[in-house]
């Protein structure tokens, strides 16, 4: 049954997935023009890994663009079973109701890291089309570190994976249990929104909050010790905790959370009504 959830998922929203797609597209080449400003001298040759890095942290698309277009993707994810009673159907052929939560934790799971893949196979088709040198010398501070590190350029991106579909999970999760509290996608909206205030909030006013953002914690390039690697001081200490063993693990306890509120709705709310 959770193999036909997740198919009944991908066979009612595929042209969302299309739309998004194409967005995606549109973003990278937009992004090919603006993300290298912060970084690369004038008359500088634009490398591969300084694009693909520089654009999977650019705050305005990982605290906008990201949320708002992921929430668009699986906002309805309980609400359309529910309004379409589907959920009745699904609740009648499974064993219990965590079944069918869990069901849509997977359906997260899989969206969170098939939108990475989007994002990141149009990067390197636009990568492609610009013809875009793999070789060359960078000047985003994150590809610098990992090169002066001693770091393969895999293993950061590998890193970026991590936090960024992590990242993805639990605002994935926030979004069910609002569905699932509120029996309205519109109000998962709203939620992500709020999110979305806080995380830029956090990056360009206080960035104290960058602690209690999960949105802002999908942005490499502010963790210790990339950003202080591009300033060359050391002089905020607020950013110096901020790490990436720390992002992991405030969205593991997030996620944990998440879960916890998701299997006590679940269990006790009523489906034959709103509310």
């Amino acid at each position: 049954m959770t193999t036909y959830m997740i198919k009944q998922y991908f066979s009612l929203n595929y042209k969302k997935w299309l739309y998004t797609f194409a967005m995606l597209f549109g973003l990278c080449i937009i992004l090919k023009y603006i993300s290298p400003e912060s970084f690369l001298p004038n008359g500088s040759r634009l490398i591969l890994w300084d694009y693909v890095f520089s654009s999977l942290s650019y705050p305005l698309v990982i605290l906008l663009v990201v949320p708002i277009s992921y929430c668009y993707l699986i906002g309805d994810i309980f609400t359309r079973d529910y309004e379409g009673g589907y959920i009745e159907f699904f609740f009648s052929r499974i064993s219990n109701r965590i079944t069918y939560f869990i069901s849509k934790v997977i359906i997260v799971f899989i969206t969170s890291n098939l939108y990475f893949l989007c994002y990141l196979v149009n990067l390197f088709v636009i990568s492609f089309i610009y013809k875009l040198p793999f070789i060359g010398k960078c000047y985003y501070e994150v590809v610098i570190y990992s090169t002066k590190a001693g770091n393969h350029i895999m293993a950061t991106l590998a890193i970026q994976y991590g936090i960024f579909v992590i990242m993805l999970c639990t605002l994935g999760l926030f979004i069910l249990i609002i569905s699932l509290i509120f029996n309205n996608s519109v109000y998962s909206f709203i939620g992500v929104v709020i999110l979305v205030f806080q995380g830029h909030d956090a990056v360009f006013n206080d960035q104290s909050r960058l602690f209690f953002s999960p949105i802002a914690q999908g942005i490499l390039s502010i963790h210790c010790p990339f950003y202080f690697y591009a300033i060359s001081s050391k002089s905020n200490m607020i950013l110096q905790k901020f790490t990436i063993n720390y992002s992991l693990k405030y969205l593991y306890l997030m996620l944990i959370l998440f879960l916890a509120i998701g299997y006590l709705r679940i269990r006790n709310m009523n489906i034959s009504r709103k509310g």
